[in-house]
């Protein structure tokens, strides 16, 4: 699976909406995550794609899903 598809997974997941609801380019904020979220988020990439220390900042830093799949591709 890859990462762009699973991040929308868990992003509808989170938000208790349908996948095809999740714009690639909306900020996280607008999917109402708590600060809860991100870091069990940033746990479950570290574990899912094989990473060391996912800091829950990069989704501040990448704040859209398709800024943080272009941070991911950059990682492997």
């Amino acid at each position: 699976m890859n990462f762009k598809h699973w991040l929308i997974q868990q992003i509808a997941s989170e938000a208790s909406i349908s996948e095809k609801e999740v714009d690639c380019d909306a900020a996280f904020e607008h999917f109402n995550l708590d600060s809860l979220s991100i870091v069990s988020l940033s746990f479950e990439m570290e574990s899912k794609f094989q990473l060391e220390n996912v800091d829950p900042s990069l989704f501040s830093e990448y704040n859209t899903i398709n800024k943080l799949c272009v941070w991911m591709e950059n990682q492997q």
